[in-house]
């Protein structure tokens, strides 16, 4: 929890239980009626699979659920503002307040990176309100809606391919004799420290990197496999597909 916003002011719904001690153990409210929640909050969060948002708001729809004005927030991957917007009208006809977004998984422990797009009727109010939650968990940046695909690709699906790089980098400390703990502990350490080191310091990451190989030294000889095996391809190729594949979910 980052105390941006007291717990017993937030909601949440689900259709399954499952969850509830999760919730309810940390002061918040928790409810199987997606009704209740939506009827009784202000900031509305849409976070289901992009491809459920459509059903869950028919249901309320058929239910004959309609809300007043609020501001509705979707962490889903792919789903752009105008068909949120469309869809988010079957139950509401203030529809004007619809915020896009992408949280990455270390939202969990406040060091995460979070896009948002804001659609043209959102208040500076709303971007204030919006900006100061998930800035909360992390670094929130407003970008352009044709930026999201891209941002999601690398921030949202990133954290995936770096915990294949710690868990490699410690697969090679097992091999040449680390303790499995020693070795996992420290390749994550290490690539926090290096993230601090690029957002911190200023410099380059390339510029980084030369402090730390010297000439003729094990670093660079290290640089040279990386380079064999076409690490920094592999990387940019993997954003590529990924950004393609949110375009792809996002026609959906």
């Amino acid at each position: 929890m980052s105390g941006t916003v007291d717990p017993t002011n937030i909601m949440a719904s689900a259709t399954s239980s499952r969850f509830k001690d999760w919730w309810t153990s940390r002061k918040m409210t928790f409810s199987t009626d997606n009704h209740s929640v939506i009827s009784s909050s202000e900031v509305v969060f849409i976070s289901v699979k992009p491809h459920l948002y459509t059903d869950m708001l028919d249901t309320l729809k058929k239910e004959g659920k309609k809300y007043e004005d609020k501001l509705w927030v979707s962490i889903m991957a792919g789903v752009v503002l105008s068909d949120l917007t469309t869809a988010i009208g079957k139950v509401t006809d203030m529809v004007g307040r619809v915020v896009r977004s992408m949280p990455n998984t270390p939202v969990k422990v406040r060091k995460g990176s979070v896009a948002v797009t804001f659609s043209q009727g959102c208040s500076t109010q709303d971007r204030e309100t919006v900006i100061t939650i998930f800035s909360g968990v992390g670094r929130c940046t407003e970008v352009p809606e044709r930026l999201q695909n891209a941002f999601a690709a690398m921030a949202g699906s990133g954290p995936a391919y770096i915990y294949q790089v710690i868990e490699a980098l410690a697969d090679g400390g097992v091999m040449m004799g680390l303790p499995r703990d020693l070795a996992m502990e420290h390749a994550a350490a290490m690539v926090e420290g290096a993230a601090g080191m690029v957002l911190e310091g200023g410099k380059h990451p390339a510029a980084l990197k030369d402090e730390v190989c010297s000439p003729g030294g094990s670093t660079i000889r290290g640089v040279q496999k990386l380079e064999d095996g076409g690490v920094r391809a592999a990387f940019i190729s993997a954003v590529q597909a990924a950004a393609e594949r949110n375009e792809e979910l996002g026609k959906k």
